[in-house]
């Protein structure tokens, strides 16, 4: 089982959007996913037919099991919900200790019958964000193609290294992934230029501008729902192949 967080400490860059058409496009090439929502604001969560307890919140408490807070979204697609209560897990874990920052990593060294561990991140750098990074040996990072994206991007892996190194924990980048490529802007192109000389082959597969992932988030949706035709589709196909084939290829 792969074990990947979706990340990056700005907001606005895509990240749940990756994470739930990702973990829907890999279910589409017959893999089973689980997707663990980290963000209080619960929008990964938003895949399930009813959003109801235990929550992750609860499982980071001791309230409730990892595998009793795990519910069906999809075919092949299984959700362990966030709420808006999920910063008290995360006050709880610094009051507790290393014991709890390890409930995530020990639940999914238990964890039977998935291909795919995804783990949806909040903005901000949490209790919660270092528990589901112990968890992970991989990441995935969203970027918004911007001004001083570069930059950011390097704070934020200069951070996680630190951070990380700190617990004797390496987490993989697998792949920083362009968001809102258009190319009908020069300076879109400019900033993705920018990314792929500082990062190389670590920029893989961008996600084009597409209306269609806000319409489908709307009705609580992935894009392959709403239109499986779409540029959106197409994009998050082939990046859950690359996924598959363990390929890193520049956009």
């Amino acid at each position: 089982m792969r074990q990947i967080s979706i990340l990056n400490f700005k907001g606005g860059t895509g990240k749940t959007s990756l994470v739930t058409n990702l973990a829907y496009a890999l279910t589409q090439q017959n893999k089973r996913v689980l997707l663990v929502d980290c963000d209080l604001q619960a929008n990964a969560s938003s895949l399930l037919p009813e959003q109801k307890d235990p929550t992750l919140t609860h499982v980071l408490k001791g309230e409730a099991s990892f595998s009793d807070a795990i519910q069906p979204a999809r075919d092949n697609l299984d959700i362990l919900p966030a709420d808006s209560e999920l910063n008290t897990a995360a006050n709880h874990i610094v009051a507790t200790g290393m014991r709890s920052y390890g409930i995530l990593r020990n639940a999914a060294r238990n964890l039977q019958g998935y291909d795919f561990l995804l783990f949806d991140h909040s903005p901000n750098y949490t209790a919660i964000t270092e528990a589901a990074l112990l968890a992970s040996s991989e990441m995935l990072i969203p970027c918004e193609l911007a001004p001083y994206a570069v930059s950011g991007l390097i704070n934020m892996i200069t951070k996680l290294t630190e951070t990380l190194g700190a617990l004797d924990h390496e987490v993989d980048i697998t792949g920083i992934v362009p968001f809102k490529l258009d190319h009908r802007y020069s300076m879109t192109e400019i900033y993705l230029a920018s990314l792929q000389k500082r990062f190389g082959e670590l920029i893989i597969h961008a996600v084009r501008t597409d209306s269609t992932i806000a319409r489908a988030q709307s009705l609580s949706q992935a894009v392959f729902e709403y239109d499986p035709k779409s540029k959106a589709a197409d994009d998050f196909t082939t990046l859950a192949q690359l996924l598959l084939a363990g390929e890193k290829v520049v956009s």
